[in-house]
């Protein structure tokens, strides 16, 4: 009996574990959504640091981003860490998709230049001391 229970545990682990298996698409779209949710938080913290705010008040701002970046991931069945173990364990497919996929290509482009925009002001901002 005791052998019966774990066979039925074991299998209703599988079955949700598969509920929330990554694809590719799942892959790509979780990646920028949290590239969406970083940027976001970048242009929170430049705004910040443009009204002279207080260290702990950018550092809330961090941490705030992070949890919903972990709060994306988790949502989704899976985190930030297996996430880039399933990149490391398919990415040849996942490098093969994203070669075919010339709006999936384009959207990365214009979220990695608003990203740099904003991460070189961010810069210019620390580096004059504020």
């Amino acid at each position: 009996m005791e052998n019966l229970r774990l066979r039925v545990l074991l299998m209703l682990i599988a079955l949700c574990s598969s509920l929330f298996a990554l694809d590719i698409p799942t892959y790509y779209a979780l990646d920028l959504q949290a590239m969406r949710l970083s940027l976001e938080g970048s242009k929170e913290r430049l705004a910040c640091l443009q009204a002279n705010c207080p260290k702990e008040d950018q550092y809330a701002i961090d941490d705030r981003v992070q949890g919903k970046i972990f709060r994306l991931y988790a949502s989704n069945g899976t985190t930030p860490s297996k996430h880039a173990g399933y990149y490391a364990q398919h990415q040849k497919e996942i490098q093969a998709y994203f070669d075919r996929n010339a709006s999936l290509q384009e959207e990365y482009a214009t979220l990695e230049q608003e990203i740099e925009k904003i991460g070189k002001s961010l810069k210019t901002l620390m580096e004059a001391g504020q």
